[in-house]
């Protein structure tokens, strides 16, 4: 393809971006508010200022293509650093601006709980988050936290706190349990799954049994929603201590067996490499200390 000089004009960026990420032209021109043939136009336009294929045919959409993927990450590094180079000296509020990519549930049982004490006192900084469960652009005023094993490519993951689960339901079904319930027992109610069925395999696997899925058992797509269903007597929930401890006592929910199993899975602070935004250095710190914090207060007063 024939490489043009010169910049191509915003508007071909933002199709190429909006195909890319709902994966049809027609959702891209709905969501841009122009026709299926003005996208079809701009990505050609991208296509040939670039010299490359990004998209081919995917069933009824389409999808990038390895030069694609490579040329829409950078387009968006390039739309992230211009809005943080606008939003990190907010005038209306004087204070640099952090943007902090977390799923809901971790926005709702930890993030914002402790907002105050991160933006600082008196506040030096003001964190914006994005509710979004995919990888957001990073750049030296963005950072994300995902749960995960860490390790992922291209970026730097640093662990929060680890994790340990352990069963927890409502007082009804805690006290139908009472005593040293065998894990048959357990598995008489409901299972509620944390958007997966991965941890309750893990910690029944550590008690020799294999998990079976039934019509019973429900997934919720959050850890606040599985442990909103055990609180409503809906089930049995695994919960994640001590991300979740102060929630589960909140809902007055019960340990209703006392193994524990480590999670191999925990949140992640997740960077891009190189320099960073002097605010994000202090959210980095104070990300740390309550981290710390969290886990010291967990383990000085433990569950029954």
């Amino acid at each position: 393809m024939e490489h043009r000089t010169g910049l191509p004009p915003l508007e071909t960026l933002e199709a190429v971006l909006g195909a890319a990420r709902l994966g049809s032209l027609s959702a891209a021109a709905n969501e841009l508010g122009i026709t299926h043939g003005a996208v079809s136009r701009r990505v050609a336009m991208a296509e040939r200022w670039a010299g490359l294929r990004l998209f081919e045919r995917h069933g009824r959409g389409v999808r990038l293509t390895l030069d694609g993927e490579r040329f829409a990450a950078r387009i968006e590094l390039a739309v992230a650093m211009l809005e943080d180079s606008r939003a990190t000296d907010r005038t209306d509020h004087g204070l640099a601006t952090i943007r902090v990519g977390v799923v809901q549930s971790f926005a709702r049982l930890w993030l914002l709980p402790k907002l105050a004490m991160l933006e600082g006192s008196p506040p030096d900084l003001r964190i914006e988050l994005e509710i979004d469960s995919r990888h957001m652009t990073l750049s030296d005023a963005r950072i994300a936290i995902r749960l995960g094993r860490g390790g992922w490519p291209n970026v730097i993951s640093e662990p929060l706190f680890r994790e340990a689960l352990r069963p927890v339901a409502s007082r009804t079904i805690a006290d139908a349990l009472s005593g040293q319930p065998r894990i048959e027992d357990l598995l008489r109610f409901p299972i509620l799954h944390d958007a997966s069925e991965a941890g309750w395999r893990l910690w029944l696997a550590d008690r020799g049994h294999a998990y079976e899925a039934d019509g019973q058992s429900r997934t919720l797509p959050g850890h606040d929603l599985a442990l909103l269903a055990a609180a409503s007597g809906m089930g049995i929930a695994l919960a994640r201590l001590p991300y979740g401890n102060a929630f589960r006592q909140s809902l007055h929910l019960i340990p209703v067996h006392p193994a524990t199993t480590d999670n191999p899975e925990c949140f992640h602070v997740v960077m891009r490499p190189g320099p960073r935004h002097p605010a994000v250095e202090r959210l980095l710190h104070r990300l740390r200390e309550a981290a710390r914090s969290i886990e010291s207060a967990f383990l000085s007063a433990p569950m029954p």
